[in-house]
């Protein structure tokens, strides 16, 4: 409970956020079990699902993160442009599942295109904001925070951006899987195709080093010394770069990242 509360005191419109999709997670999950919409071959709920639980994990980590930019002006307005955007794409996402219909890559209907024109519209937007404010972190002269936490951060949130402009990539080229058409056999929930190369793996990891870098960064400055640190945030970083860089070559060679 020490880790919510803190979280709401550092921004409570992005922990409310966050807290709207995890339930929203939670309610999509129990009516699952009555949904009889099918999409690509799996239950049509499984993505919000998905999706609700990606925004709620992306809004708390935003929530603690961007306390530390000292511009906190900048901070509330990217925090509402966050809401706005994410808001609508969970809309867009959940209002196609009910109706049985893609969200992404729909342009069999005007409703369905214009809807996700919309969607890549919002998140671009979002993207370039978030660039912004990692470069305003990036630039700060001045951190409340040890260094190398300050670094992960950082390293975090670049991650992030590019990884996020990869998903950008994967809609433009209208499908995630190289080798054949979307849909087929998937990894459990997480529908990664286990035939063929996905795209989603990459974006996947990519966009959560939002997530696991800055908390290396924690864990590792808790224990040893800066310089330490310093040394061990870069090498975990690069050979996490690796690592995502790895998946994506795996998928465009058609490789699927796990076969079962």
């Amino acid at each position: 409970m020490q880790i919510i509360n803190e979280i709401y005191r550092r921004n409570k419109l992005l922990a409310n956020f966050g807290t709207i999709n995890l339930l929203a997670a939670l309610l999509l999950f129990l009516y699952s079990f009555y949904n009889k919409e099918v999409v690509l071959g799996v239950n049509s709920m499984i993505k919000p699902i998905k999706f609700a639980l990606s925004i709620w994990s992306y809004s708390w980590t935003m929530a603690i993160l961007l306390f530390y930019v000292n511009d906190q002006i900048k901070v509330k307005k990217y925090a509402w442009l966050a809401v706005i955007s994410l808001g609508f794409e969970q809309f867009a996402i959940i209002s196609q599942a009910i109706r049985g219909q893609l969200s992404h890559f729909n342009n069999t209907s005007v409703y369905g295109g214009i809807i996700y024109a919309l969607m890549g519209i919002f998140i671009v937007v979002l993207t370039i904001q978030t660039l912004r404010i990692a470069i305003t972190f990036i630039r700060q002269k001045e951190y409340s925070i040890p260094m190398p936490l300050a670094l992960s951060i950082k390293i975090g949130l670049i991650y992030f951006v590019i990884f996020s402009f990869f998903g950008g990539y994967i809609s433009s080229v209208n499908r995630h899987t190289v080798g054949a058409e979307d849909g087929g056999s998937g990894l459990l929930f997480l529908n990664w195709s286990t035939l063929f190369g996905d795209l989603r793996v990459a974006h996947f990891f990519g966009i959560h080093a939002l997530q696991i870098i800055p908390l290396f960064g924690f864990l590792i400055s808790k224990k040893y010394t800066t310089n330490f640190s310093i040394k061990a945030i870069w090498v975990f970083s690069i050979l996490y770069l690796a690592y995502v860089c790895f998946t994506m070559i795996q998928a465009f060679l058609g490789i699927p990242f796990m076969k079962i």
